[in-house]
């Protein structure tokens, strides 16, 4: 079967995307299955990362795409960014991995980026309306697409992500927490409303048990979208940053990520609209403990290797991590077993090979609809 790989998009590439990408590729074309992959952009879009992963380009407009597919003859196209390519004459798979712009567009934004999630909620529901079939990263987001965009279930099939963790990796301290022996929790990932933030900085600016001597290390950044979002939200905790209860460190290095991981008391997940928590699950193949928010689909990645809140209850958060912190070091080894063990359910092998099960129903889904 001869994929190809469109990469739609009007702008950049996510860090998660690009991880995506990188992750995934060399397992699909390792498929048996799979004859040829071709993983294709629009020109002007730069994607650094993955410079080793052989590509192809388009030009956009007047038909730009349309072209290469047909001069690359694929069996399938796989467009993983949950936009519609158009009339290719060929099946079509799309895939929803992004959860934001579907359950809270405006949740916290600027009126423009709020327009912007609305558009790209458009642009995800007529994709998946017009697709062979539709990859779901979760079951939370196959019962979204089947019960609010009425897109039948058998044309929905659920791929978790895989999750990324090298034992052997080399581990670099993040120079801001170099010589700093205090203990600290961890949370990582951009800076955005949908994070949910204050439910964790809220928690710590009304502790009176544990903020003392318990730092908050937030990793990642805001993009051009959330630069002021993120700019608010730093000068609401200021005073936490001025007593060092609180260091933004910005994004860090995935060597700096894994010390981090390793070292941290807890990992604190506060999220509001997920479709698959990759940081998270991360964490979890680390060893970390994990406080994580009751919201879908949390609980269906980590079932019962992790702590849970509501979201937006400040105070239960608190309370959590109150109990986190006084776990003894056994229940602490206990934990990162079992969620090491959770967290090697998913795999991008097995990723790839699911996929590849979608790719292989759309196209005898094509087949028995043209005779």
């Amino acid at each position: 079967m001869k994929v190809a790989v469109v990469n739609l998009t009007s702008g950049g590439l996510s860090g998660g995307y690009v991880k995506y990408l990188r992750s995934l590729m060399p397992h699909l074309a390792a498929e048996s299955r799979v004859s040829d992959v071709h993983v294709c952009f629009p020109d002007g879009v730069q994607a650094p990362d993955l410079e080793a992963l052989p590509s192809l380009r388009w030009r956009t407009g007047a038909g730009g795409l349309a072209r290469l597919i047909a001069s690359l003859s694929p069996d399938v196209v796989f467009v993983p960014t949950a936009r519609w390519p158009g009339r290719l004459g060929m099946p079509v798979v799309t895939m929803v991995r992004n959860m934001e712009p579907l359950l809270v567009p405006y949740a916290g934004h600027s009126w423009t980026e709020g327009l912007r999630n609305l558009l790209r909620r458009r642009a995800a529901r007529h994709a998946c309306a017009q697709a062979t079939r539709v990859i779901a990263v979760s079951t939370f987001v196959a019962q979204f697409l089947e019960r609010q965009w009425l897109v039948p279930p058998d044309r929905i099939g659920v791929v978790y992500h895989g999750v990324d963790e090298d034992r052997s990796e080399t581990e670099q301290c993040p120079p801001a927490l170099a010589g700093d022996t205090r203990p600290f929790l961890f949370t990582a990932g951009s800076i955005r409303p949908a994070r949910g933030l204050e439910d964790v900085l809220e928690a710590l600016s009304g502790s009176t048990t544990w903020s003392d001597d318990v730092r908050l290390v937030i990793a990642g950044g805001a993009d051009r979208a959330t630069t002021r979002y993120a700019r608010r939200l730093r000068l609401r905790y200021a005073t936490l940053a001025s007593e060092s209860r609180v260091l933004w460190l910005g994004s860090l290095t995935r060597a700096q990520m894994a010390w981090c991981y390793r070292r941290c008391l807890a990992f604190v997940t506060t999220t509001r609209a997920e479709a698959c928590p990759n940081t998270a699950l991360e964490a979890l193949a680390h060893g970390c403990v994990i406080i994580s928010t009751t919201q879908p689909p949390m609980p269906e990645f980590f079932q019962k290797d992790a702590h849970y809140y509501p979201p937006g209850d400040s105070a239960a958060l608190a309370d959590v991590i109150r109990g986190t912190l006084g776990l003894s070091l056994d229940a602490r080894q206990r934990a990162a077993l079992a969620g090491q063990r959770r967290a090697s359910a998913f795999t991008w092998v097995d990723t790839a090979r699911r996929t590849v099960d979608e790719l292989q129903l759309a196209r005898e889904q094509a087949l028995v609809e043209v005779v």
